[in-house]
């Protein structure tokens, strides 16, 4: 495919995504739309999700997720740990597979890989990424520009932090998707969406600190990021959400790596001790791109063996 043609179908491809937002948007302002003669209502449900989203600061208490044990790791408490699938499929894919298999379909969390400065990032623009497919198949952008909402972006655009932003987060609950990844109209299905942008490691490592002590800033990311991954479980775990969709966090267009995210959410979630081994029944990383896919899998299970292997392992000596 020439240069030339390569142009002219994304920008066709942009076309055809920014309809999609737009007939998504008009079914919302009209308050409901039909699908196989059915009307679906939506005016309630979007209105009772901008009243219920929460903003919670850098300085939250989420903030405590290390010193807030699970109750699980009382020596007296039983529970079983979560149930982890990595799929090659997308954020909205990984959310039906998750209302095919939960028990609770109504209690989904899906994790906003967010536009730190811009509400629904490109979704105005015909911009295909995982929050802007968010963004233009569910109710979830209406609550972004609430005047709650609106203070995650204030802060960001005040101050970037050189492409750390910050740990705030917004909380948008019960929204409604009723679109796939293709634009097809779809049976409604209620998330919950936690919207927080991972660093932004390309603008990190052109920074002039970044440039001038390479590996200090490398170490740098990777600490923001895993205290960042940690609020949002644990912001998760507080409102009682029990199946989650997560991903490869911010190793897109903000170049963080994959490896590094795949390690941390396995930290995090998977090996012995680990603080969120046991707060949710279900957890699917929904992951794009072949490539991306294998690196994070394989770096997954690889660190989740390797921290058993180092486990030491209790004997017991003749008196």
């Amino acid at each position: 495919m020439s240069f030339t043609s390569a142009l002219k179908q994304d920008d066709e491809h942009r076309t055809a995504r920014r309809k999609i937002a737009e007939t998504t948007f008009a079914a919302i302002a009209q308050g409901s739309f039909d699908l196989n003669g059915n009307s679906y209502l939506l005016r309630l449900k979007v209105e009772n999700s901008k009243k219920r989203t929460l903003y919670f600061d850098p300085d939250s208490l989420l903030s405590t997720w290390s010193s807030n044990p699970h109750p699980s790791t009382h020596p007296t408490a039983s529970s079983t740990k979560t149930e982890i699938a990595i799929l090659e499929i997308s954020t909205l894919c990984g959310a039906r597979f998750l209302a095919t298999n939960s028990s609770d379909p109504s209690r989904i969390g899906v994790l906003n890989f967010a536009s730190a400065k811009k509400p629904g990032g490109g979704v105005l623009s015909g911009a295909q990424a995982q929050e802007e497919s968010i963004a233009r198949s569910s109710t979830f952008y209406p609550t972004l520009l609430t005047s709650t909402a609106q203070k995650f972006y204030t802060l960001h655009n005040r101050d970037a932090k050189d492409g750390y932003y910050s740990h705030a987060m917004i909380y948008s609950p019960e929204v409604v998707v009723f679109r796939d990844d293709d634009g097809g109209w779809v049976e409604p299905l209620a998330i919950d969406v936690l919207t927080s942008p991972a660093v932004n490691a390309g603008v990190v490592r052109k920074s002039l600190r970044g440039r001038l002590a390479v590996q200090a800033e490398e170490d740098r990311i990777e600490r923001v990021m895993k205290e960042r991954m940690a609020r949002i479980l644990f912001l998760f775990e507080k409102k009682g959400v029990k199946d989650v969709v997560l991903g490869s966090f911010g190793t897109g267009v903000f170049r963080n790596d994959v490896k590094v995210v795949a390690k941390l959410w396995a930290d995090l979630l998977s090996v012995p001790k680990a603080r969120f081994k046991h707060s949710f029944n279900h957890v699917v990383f929904a992951i794009l791109g072949r490539k991306t896919f294998v690196d994070f899998d394989g770096t997954f299970n690889a660190r989740m063996e390797e921290a058993t292997d180092s486990e030491p392992t209790s004997r017991t000596q003749d008196a």
